[in-house]
């Protein structure tokens, strides 16, 4: 009977350690667009950027850019302005300076592998960050570093925006949402804790200003990336953004055109 036992076990070891091939049906690449304009109110600077990338089969992490792409931005009045490609990067930019204007509408167009894609957007503006705190906490036993930047929200005014803090001390880039439904008119801030931060560190915090779609795709979006959930939940769903296939709209492509008014501080962590 022992020797029945053992052969079984050894049978189901043996079966174990057989490879399962996964045949996946690998849907057709999507454009995944990263385009944004943004008014840096302090320096009165702006940064114009599109970036054009391909997505890729589920186990395949290699980042694939869509090169030879056709791209500009046109405005209300029909001036153009040419995004050309850095190489084969996938990364276009522009040497004219998109004027400002706030909403004021600009049109995103781009052709790639004979598909033609445009979306709209209009310069959002943005309170100005007009302070920065720091308070140093023990979160669950170990020291941190809480900053909070803090704006004033215009009266009567819908407003829209996210925090983003960055620094090379950071592992990742901490974002925060928010929309005035019940502070309209009073002080709202954006925060970030974090242990990985010293005296002497310095953090980019920005606040950028959204329009109301803006704000529904940027909430989805770190919405997914930031909610750890159970096993239970919900699985991720590719987001649309404000692009349109215009030779097909059963391939829509993935990410946003933003335009937004910027409020920037360099803190230097105490």
């Amino acid at each position: 009977m022992k020797k029945v036992i053992i052969l079984f076990i050894g049978l189901l070891f043996l079966n174990c350690e057989d490879p399962i091939d996964l045949k996946l049906n690998n849907s057709n690449q999507i454009l995944v667009v990263d385009a944004f304009i943004n008014w840096i109110k302090e320096d009165q600077t702006s940064e114009q950027e599109v970036i054009l990338s391909l997505t890729s089969p589920y186990f395949q992490e290699n980042y694939k850019s869509a090169s030879g792409a056709n791209v500009f931005i046109e405005d209300e009045e029909g001036k153009i302005y040419i995004f050309n490609e850095e190489g084969q990067s996938g990364r276009y930019l522009t040497l004219d300076t998109i004027p400002y204007s706030l909403d004021k509408v600009f049109t995103l167009n781009i052709e790639y592998n004979g598909q033609y894609y445009s979306g709209k957007e209009s310069l959002i503006s943005v309170s100005d960050i007009n302070r920065v705190e720091q308070e140093n906490v023990n979160f669950f036993g170990r020291e941190s570093i809480q900053l909070q930047a803090n704006s004033l929200d215009p009266i009567e005014e819908r407003n829209f925006s996210f925090f983003e803090f960055k620094s090379d001390k950071l592992k990742k880039t901490e974002y925060n949402i928010y929309r005035d439904d019940f502070s309209s008119g009073t002080e709202y801030y954006g925060f970030l804790l974090s242990d990985e931060l010293e005296p002497g560190d310095e953090v980019q915090i920005r606040q950028y200003g959204l329009s109301n779609i803006a704000y529904n795709f940027w909430y989805l979006l770190i919405f997914q990336n930031t909610e750890q959930g159970g096993p239970f939940q919900t699985t991720p769903v590719n987001i649309i953004g404000n692009m349109v296939n215009q030779s097909d709209s059963k391939l829509n492509p993935l990410g946003y055109f933003r335009i937004s008014e910027v409020s920037e501080i360099l803190y230097t962590v105490k």
